[in-house]
């Protein structure tokens, strides 16, 4: 299994967020809300690693249909604002 790439982040105030993306090593989904992007830290200074490229390390939203003990098996998502929080806008509730 093959970590799940983060095509996209709309969360420019994420000091994982540049302008090339999303620049965390890993990232973890679920957290205060079901789809939250537990890694997001509202930061005006920006950090990660230039040269990364974000993945999905772990997710624990298990009623997503891409969640298979706990990786995300989609081959890419999207992150962004969902409200006040900052959430995988890939969901797709298992039926």
């Amino acid at each position: 299994m093959k970590s799940a790439i983060i095509k996209s982040c709309d969360a420019q105030e994420c000091a994982f967020n540049t302008s090339n993306g999303c620049r965390a090593l890993a990232i973890t989904v679920g957290g205060n809300s079901d789809q939250f992007c537990d890694t997001f830290c509202p930061s005006k200074d920006k950090g990660g690693y230039q040269n990364a490229r974000g993945m999905v390390g772990a997710c624990k939203v298990t009623s997503c249909k891409n969640n298979i003990n706990f990786e995300c098996s989609a081959e890419s998502i999207e992150i962004g604002h969902w409200g006040k929080d900052v959430d995988c806008l890939s969901y797709i509730k298992k039926d």
